[in-house]
């Protein structure tokens, strides 16, 4: 093992507050989390993606770690603060700290972890566009032997598939890796899954050779939508009630008539464009209480967080005459919203000209 590695360990260990050594699953007063995100280090194990916007080989870019640093960071932050115990297997996106799999499980375990969670974003690997999310879990799909596991990982699916941001191209999947992995032999599976002993899954969000969806999985408020979704799937699983619980608004700009140019296949709505550098306002009675621009990635997200539950309005106004296709500084489209306890209402919009 090399020094740095054996450094890293250490110093998660100090991180997570971890005085000593708890047997895995204990029983523990608080719920307790253990957040792996997949990849690390910005090598082509991280699956980098060509992105207009970046030369090859920009960490700027896509990288699936990024992405997966970003949804896992979200979602620490979102636990601890509704009072969960969370550890994770890295702090930063090095080489270094990119762990080896049995090393992520023994974390794991050592963690006394109640559940273990690793994040990730899925790719074909071939020239076809699919966009849909998949949960796996330690086990057969059907004849289950570890059934917290399959049961976690089926709340994580159903609170995934409700985002509306984004296209589904397929059916939602939940599935045993030793069904999924079949070609690699009898239960042989996931590498990350394979030693782990504590209830856990490995969630693929979405495809991220998606274009659509890889310009999306580059804002950082993307990926907090997808934690957000993880944490109330974990509140269920749990059983957990926060004291003071806040919802999400969360949407897409796209414009009605302004077509992607991409030569990719485009589903559904992504065959509009996004919406770049558009101002759009929260509103509680008169009174503006939050603002969010839309980036210039493409992508056309918004998203308000940390809400308390009401109701709200939503009022969009460009900043940017997106190539003369929006009138800058006039308000083009106004929404009443309403902000449901620990949950996400979805506002997308198709802008038109005035």
């Amino acid at each position: 093992m090399k020094i740095c590695k054996l450094f890293a360990k250490v110093f998660l260990f100090m991180l997570s507050g971890l005085v000593g050594f708890a047997p895995a699953n204990a029983k523990s007063v608080k719920p307790r989390v253990f957040v792996n995100p997949g990849h690390g280090g910005h090598t082509s194990n991280d699956r980098p993606m060509p992105f207009m916007h970046f030369a090859p080989g920009d960490t700027a870019g896509y990288y699936e770690s990024n992405s997966n640093m970003w949804k896992s960071f979200a979602l620490i932050n979102m636990l601890r603060n509704r009072g969960f115990d969370v550890y994770t297997s890295r702090v930063t996106n090095t080489e270094d700290d990119d762990l080896d799999l049995f090393e992520i499980v023994q974390l794991a375990a050592n963690s006394g972890a109640d559940v273990f969670m690793s994040i990730h974003s899925n790719a074909t690997g071939v020239k076809r566009n699919v966009n849909y999310t998949v949960q796996l879990f330690r086990s057969h799909t059907d004849s289950c032997i570890d059934v917290q596991s399959k049961e976690f990982a089926q709340l994580i699916t159903e609170r995934l598939s409700t985002n509306t941001c984004t296209p589904w191209t397929h059916p939602k999947m939940t599935v045993g890796d030793w069904d999924f992995f079949s070609d690699w032999g009898y239960q042989v599976g996931l590498g990350v899954l394979r030693y782990n002993k504590i209830p856990g899954m490995l969630s693929e969000g979405s495809f991220h050779d998606y274009l659509p969806e890889r310009q999306r999985l580059l804002n950082h408020g993307y990926c907090a939508l997808e934690a957000f979704n993880f944490t109330i799937a974990l509140e269920q699983y749990f059983g957990t009630k926060v004291k003071k619980p806040v919802g999400m608004v969360a949407g897409v700009l796209r414009h009605s008539t302004w077509l992607r140019p991409d030569t990719c296949q485009l589903f559904q709505v992504d065959s509009f464009e996004s919406v770049n550098g558009a101002r759009v306002d929260l509103l509680k009675g008169k009174k503006v209480v939050a603002t969010c621009v839309t980036d210039t990635l493409h992508n056309g997200f918004y998203m308000f967080s940390d809400l308390k539950p009401g109701k709200y309005a939503l009022k969009v106004t460009p900043l940017d005459d997106n190539h003369g296709h929006l009138p800058v500084g006039q308000v083009v489209c106004k929404e009443e919203v309403i902000v449901k306890p620990e949950d996400i209402t979805y506002v997308n919009f198709l802008l038109e000209n005035l």
